[in-house]
């Protein structure tokens, strides 16, 4: 993915915490599940690229200990499967009565195998989130 697709996407995930973050001032804030699902999908295409974590925390507004367990929970959570070689695993695409038209633009939605659900994507972030959960 090129470096303006990842800065957009940074930008508006830092946005999102921002405004997430904000909601429930005096209360211990518990992110989304589904924005701590596209956070970690971010983290980790940075993590590929070889960036620290601690910069990509910063750039996110968020703890660095906060991002790292979730990368190590995303860990535990993916299953191995020995059938499979390494980096690859089963994908299942299934007709759904649910997808949303808008102007004319096919929208997406996914859900991992975990039970996360992503919604409203486009064919690009649909690859994009993939592949960085893949």
């Amino acid at each position: 993915m090129d470096e303006d697709r990842l800065g957009a996407i940074c930008f508006e995930l830092a946005a999102r915490v921002a405004d997430e973050s904000r909601k429930d001032l005096g209360k211990k804030w518990r992110c989304p599940r589904d924005l701590r699902t596209q956070i970690v999908a971010y983290a980790v295409v940075c993590r590929e690229d070889g960036e620290p974590l601690g910069a990509i925390s910063a750039r996110l507004g968020l703890v660095e200990s906060t991002l790292a367990r979730w990368l190590r929970k995303r860990k535990k959570r993916v299953p191995v499967d020995s059938s499979l070689e390494a980096g690859f695993r089963s994908v299942s695409i299934v007709p759904s009565d649910e997808v949303q038209r808008s102007a004319g633009l096919h929208q997406l939605r996914l859900i991992t195998a975990d039970g996360h659900i992503v919604e409203g994507l486009d064919w690009e972030s649909a690859a994009y989130l993939l592949k960085a959960l893949g």
